[in-house]
């Protein structure tokens, strides 16, 4: 590992938008790198992805670690843009795929990176989410009409891999049926609005950051580890500066919480499956020679070890059926938690890379 120094940034986008993010900068002498933009989840920043610039460059990449829309440094939500996302309105969605195609635009002029090239094992961009940053991550993949003819023309010649590093249920619209959850399990998202804010932001820290043991293949959600923490939790390493600068809950509650209800969760789901490739209308996805590459740690929790088994199983039952859906490879990260690009960030980016330099390998 090298010491990357990286910088924080600000990309001015049309309408006034500012995206604040952090650059690892090109790897030295390469002219063919691909650049990795980096989308955090649920009331952490893209502070708690850092460790990750430290080793881009060993492997051929540029590491671009955002703030979304409401956190720290980048633009909030309008008034109007809130309203939307409370009435589970389609048009929130798709605003985050503009946005996202928008600051693609911006660095290409800004920093001349290299194109996609013909075997598409270098260059180009890697759009990758974390936990529910998948969420931002699809929107770019959904439908092609989002954009005007020339600028998907355009980002076609840069836009390179779908990273879905893992991601929760709630990400996608995935919903477990009544009858296969599991009776008082433990779920602190429904705490916020019942234990004191402090209270609340300790105990998820902890739920989240803890080290599960799942079965390897588990027949029913059932099976999984639902403790409210583990003996070891990645936020007990975790100093007082480490919680101030990787938290925005202010955020989190204005305009992430909204995410989880009903009918918004429906309509990601409609939009997950179009990128997936799930609903049998691949005509209109954008992008759709773009693979995905799924990085799936082995101790994450609950929510986002299952997405990752039933995103595997949905995908090769299709493939056997001979549904034309968008190729993927599937990447554990063995004793990897949620938070494996903080306690093993050269484990992480040793997978990414071998999947975003080997497009041949997604069948």
């Amino acid at each position: 590992m090298s010491n990357v120094p990286f910088t924080s940034n600000t990309a001015q986008l049309p309408d006034g938008i500012d995206i604040f993010f952090t650059d690892s900068g090109p790897p030295p002498g390469s002219t063919d790198y691909t650049t990795i933009i980096v989308l955090h989840g649920i009331a952490f920043t893209g502070d708690n992805l850092k460790k990750l610039h430290n080793h881009a460059h060993a492997f051929n990449l540029r590491t671009v670690i955002w703030n979304r829309r409401d956190y720290v440094g980048s633009s909030k939500y309008t008034s109007d843009e809130l309203e939307d996302l409370n009435h589970g309105q389609r048009a929130f969605l798709d605003r985050l795929g503009v946005h996202l195609a928008q600051f693609l635009l911006w660095f290409i002029e800004q920093h001349n990176v290299p194109k996609v090239n013909a075997d598409r094992t270098t260059g180009g961009f890697a759009i990758m989410g974390w936990s529910l940053g998948n969420l931002t991550a699809i929107t770019l993949f959904s439908h092609k009409n989002l954009f005007a003819p020339e600028t998907y023309e355009l980002l076609g010649k840069y836009v390179k891999n779908l990273i879905i590093y893992d991601a929760t249920l709630l990400a996608f619209g995935w919903r477990l049926p009544p009858s296969e959850t599991p009776p008082n399990i433990y779920d602190p998202l429904t705490t916020f609005t019942t234990e004191p804010p402090e209270v609340a932001q300790h105990n998820f820290d902890v739920w989240v950051s803890s080290y599960y043991d799942h079965p390897k293949n588990p027949e029913s959600v059932r099976d999984l580890h639902f403790a409210r923490r583990t003996e070891f939790a990645t936020s007990d390493t975790w100093s007082a500066e480490d919680l101030k600068a990787f938290h925005d809950y202010d955020a989190f509650r204005r305009s992430d919480m909204p995410v989880f209800q009903p009918t918004m969760q429906s309509i990601i789901r409609e939009l997950s499956d179009r990128v997936l490739g799930l609903d049998d209308n691949t005509s209109t996805m954008a992008f759709p020679n773009c693979p995905i590459i799924y990085l799936r740690p082995t101790r994450t929790t609950w929510r986002c070890y299952w997405f990752g088994i039933q995103a595997e199983r949905t995908y090769d039952e299709h493939r056997r059926n001979g549904r034309n859906v968008r190729t993927a490879i599937f990447l554990p990260i063995e004793g990897g938690n949620h938070f494996a690009h903080w306690d093993m960030p050269q484990k992480v980016m040793e997978a990414l890379a071998f999947g975003v330099h080997n497009d041949s390998a997604i069948v």
